[in-house]
């Protein structure tokens, strides 16, 4: 113990980290970089519970930067991979297996671009080889959607790869097996409906349908009057079907039973679409019950306590909590909580995934992720990362605590300060920006 904390010390010497919380007991543990680091400072796990953890790898994306960031924790090891694209990677997906990694490119942002106003809108999907770590990009530029700005992606059981189109309003299907240039695509065209901006993608369980939240932000061919909806694809015969869910309608999560969570961030509401009777058909989904959850961003759904859970993105005044868990069958509130790092204050969290016994969630704006436990929703493990992904003879930050100027990219999603520009990120120079969290079963290639 005291060898850990003498550990601790020294990192805060050396780091000079602007925190002044007292570590947990067992202290910082810094982890073992496989490969070229990125970062001016060590990744540090505290308030680590790591042998009750699932073993594999964790996942957590740094949109600023185009990097996914590796954690497999049972080894004390931490990999960083920089992706096809400099910016704008939001969402990730791990197939079946967890051989592979896959993360759409939304968007390329520009000096002063406001996060979702990227000058150059996305096309293409970044593929990781999980057993490697080496990347290729699958392109979608080839279809006729033009550049729809593809965020949220889905692996089916059977090895294809859903994805959204969202400025298309299109879900995309890429056949297995993947090729560079598309291979076999399938558009799933939601024109013509009430679906405006497919922005996540997910299946239903023992079924051919494919469900995604519809926010209606305005693109431009989202319908008039939009509204949020939940979108339903059958997909052996590209039939469709619409249903309202709520205003800003993106988050959502399936269970096995066949429901489909779907949260609404203006309306406060989620609602929970589920089956009448025992066939799973397109025309049988309808909604069954709504709940009053303060702006719901994700939602993820947990098996080892078959229960939801939810993170508001910003909570209103007077309201801190920003995590929920609700059981899945009787759709309680089962109990909720405010996930505070030790030293970096508040979690605001765009992402939220679930594996057999823990949520995986973290800050946008601390570069902190955090392990939580489905039941009592304490944080088994704690990673603080660095600023800047970034190679450390460029990673020095500047804390800021707001930003207007031209440097300021993805000011409307701030992280807390600036990083130096370099040849592969001239232009989003924000602190890491946490999203995208998953896991794989497999160990850091």
């Amino acid at each position: 113990m005291r060898r850990l904390a003498i550990l601790a010390a020294l990192l805060v010497a050396s780091t000079g980290w602007p925190d002044n919380v007292v570590a947990a007991d067992d202290g910082p543990v810094a982890l073992q970089p496989v490969g070229p680091p990125l970062g001016d400072e060590p990744v540090l796990m505290i308030r680590h519970d790591g042998a009750s953890l699932p073993t594999g790898t964790f996942i957590a994306q740094d949109k600023s930067k185009g990097v996914t960031w590796l954690f497999d924790l049972a080894h004390g090891r931490v990999r960083a991979i920089e992706l096809p694209f400099n910016n704008g990677n939001h969402e990730t997906a791990v197939n079946v297996d967890g051989t592979s990694l896959v993360s759409p490119h939304y968007e390329t942002l520009g000096p002063g671009n406001d996060e979702g106003g990227g000058f150059y809108p996305g096309a293409e999907v970044s593929v990781v080889d999980l057993t490697t770590g080496n990347g290729h990009v699958l392109a979608a530029a080839a279809m006729p959607l033009g550049r729809p700005k593809p965020h949220g992606a889905h692996w089916m059981d059977n090895g294809d790869l859903l994805v959204t189109a969202q400025v298309a309003n299109s879900l995309v299907r890429f056949t297995t097996p993947l090729k560079p240039d598309g291979g076999a695509v399938r558009v799933y065209s939601l024109q013509g409906t009430a679906c405006g901006t497919p922005h996540l993608v997910s299946q239903i369980p023992g079924t051919n349908l494919a469900v995604s939240g519809c926010r209606c932000d305005n693109n431009r061919d989202d319908p008039v009057g939009c509204t949020g909806q939940l979108a339903v694809v059958d997909l052996d015969s590209g039939r469709t079907r619409v249903l309202p869910a709520g205003a800003r309608a993106e988050g959502l999560t399936v269970t096995p039973a066949g429901e489909v969570w779907v949260g609404a961030m203006k309306d406060n509401t989620v609602t929970i679409f589920g089956f009448r009777g025992s066939e799973r058909d397109l025309d049988r989904l309808e909604a069954l019950a709504q709940l009053q959850v303060n702006a719901p961003l994700r939602l993820a759904y947990e098996p080892s306590t078959n229960s939801v859970g939810i993170v508001s993105f910003k909570s209103n005044a007077g309201d801190k909590v920003n995590f929920h868990r609700f059981d899945a069958a009787s759709h309680m509130l089962r109990k909720q909580t405010t996930l505070v790092s030790a030293r970096r204050g508040r979690i605001n969290s765009e992402g939220l995934a679930a594996v057999n016994g823990v949520f995986i969630t973290g800050g946008f704006d601390n570069q902190t992720l955090m392990i939580v436990d489905p039941v009592s929703l304490e944080v088994r493990v704690e990673l603080l990362l660095p600023r800047c992904s970034l190679p450390p003879a460029y990673a020095a930050p500047t804390p800021m605590k707001e930003c207007k100027g031209a440097e300021c990219t993805g000011k409307n999603n701030w992280s807390g300060g600036i990083c130096p520009a370099t040849l592969r990120n001239p232009d989003d120079r924000r602190f890491i920006v946490l999203d995208g969290f998953g896991w794989s079963p497999r160990s850091i290639p």
